[in-house]
């Protein structure tokens, strides 16, 4: 099965996670070198960043998308009531009825 963007960030965003659990706590446990340990909780860290940023970048492309389909809906606003109009306004409505966590 194939990953969504958003999947395999979020995968990628529990590994680190877990991952720094690990090298941070199990200090006297692993046997790796003080030097390996930094290198690879700096990786870890810019890891999470990464995939924070590419979240919010991804959360932020379907706020623009709604914003546009409002865009046209009040663009349209000046024609005149007809079927034409409607047909338009009910296809742009229910197309922002599709995710229920974007405000309409």
């Amino acid at each position: 099965m194939k990953y969504s963007s958003k999947e395999f960030l979020e995968t990628v965003s529990r590994h680190c996670s877990n991952q720094l659990t690990h090298y941070k706590f199990n200090t006297s446990t692993l046997k790796v070198s003080h030097k390996y340990r930094e290198g690879r909780l700096a990786a870890l860290e810019y890891l999470g960043e990464l995939t924070y940023y590419y979240l919010q970048a991804e959360k932020k492309i379907q706020q623009d998308f709604h914003a546009q389909i409002r865009k046209q809906i009040e663009h349209y606003s000046c024609l005149a009531d007809n079927d034409y109009k409607q047909g338009l306004y009910d296809a742009l409505h229910e197309t922002l009825s599709l995710d229920p966590k974007i405000p309409k």
